[in-house]
C-alpha cells in the first residue's frame, strides 16, 4: 500500500469535521426535512389538500427557500456563530416533529410555524452582518466569521458593497404556506367594463349622427 502523505492524513482528519453552513447547505437538516415529507406527512395527513400543501412546504425547505430569502432580502452573508446555533436548534425541533402525533391541520400549522420561526432567526443572523458590514466606521474591524449562504462557504466578516447593502428591494416572502391567493381586481375590471361600454356607446352615437346627417343631405338633394 502506498504511504499516505501528511497532507492526505490532514484531509482524512478534516472529513468528519463538518463545516457548519446555511440551512440548505446542511445535509442533516435536509435529511430530517425529507423524512418529514416522505414519512410523517403521508402517514398522518388524510386530507389530500392539506397533504399537498405540507409536502410543497417541506419540498421548498429542502430546496432553495432559505437561499432565496438570504439572497433576495439580504446580502446572503450571515453571522456564522448564529447560524451554527440555529442549526443545532432546528435539529432538535425537526427530530421532535418526526415523532409528533399531530395530524392534518394541526400538523400543517406546526410546519408553518417551524418555517416562520426558523426564517426569523436566520433573518437575525443575516441582518446583523448586513448592518455592521454596511457601516464604514466598523466594518473593517469586524472579527467574527460569516457564512456565504449561496456558496455554503465560511469567511471572515468584511465590508459590504453598496449593491449588497441595498439588496433588500424585492417583495417579502410569505411565511405562511403557499402562494398568495389572487383576488379578482374588481376596480380594474369595473373600469374596463365602463370603458368598453363607453366605447360602444360612442360608436352608436357617432353612427346615429352619421345616419342623421346623411338623411338630411339626401333630403335636400
Amino acid at each position: 500500500m502506498p504511504r499516505l502523505g501528511f497532507s492526505s492524513l490532514l484531509f482524512l482528519v478534516w472529513i468528519p469535521t463538518r463545516i457548519r453552513a446555511c440551512l440548505q447547505c446542511d445535509t442533516e437538516f435536509k435529511s430530517n426535512i425529507a423524512k418529514l415529507r416522505t414519512d410523517v406527512v403521508p402517514k398522518q395527513m388524510r386530507d389530500t389538500r392539506l397533504k399537498a400543501r405540507a409536502e410543497a412546504l417541506l419540498r421548498g425547505l429542502e430546496g432553495d427557500f432559505f437561499l432565496h430569502y438570504a439572497t433576495s432580502q439580504f446580502s446572503g452573508l450571515a453571522v456564522k456563530a448564529m447560524v451554527d446555533a440555529l442549526l443545532q436548534e432546528v435539529k432538535v425541533t425537526t427530530e421532535k416533529l418526526l415523532l409528533t402525533k399531530s395530524t392534518d391541520e394541526d400538523l400543517l400549522e406546526k410546519l408553518v410555524e417551524f418555517r416562520r420561526k426558523t426564517t426569523m432567526k436566520l433573518k437575525k443572523a443575516l441582518k446583523k452582518h448586513q448592518i455592521e458590514g454596511c457601516d464604514e466606521k466598523i466594518c473593517g474591524s469586524l472579527t467574527y466569521e460569516v457564512i456565504n449562504c449561496k456558496r455554503c462557504l465560511p469567511a471572515g466578516a468584511y465590508c459590504l458593497s453598496l449593491s449588497q447593502c441595498f439588496v433588500d428591494n424585492q417583495d417579502r416572502l410569505a411565511l405562511r404556506f403557499g402562494e398568495p391567493l389572487v383576488d379578482p381586481d374588481i376596480a380594474r375590471t369595473g373600469v374596463a367594463v365602463v370603458l368598453c361600454m363607453g366605447g360602444v356607446l360612442f360608436l352608436v352615437i357617432m353612427g346615429a349622427i352619421i345616419v342623421y346627417w346623411r338623411s338630411q343631405l339626401y333630403r335636400y338633394v
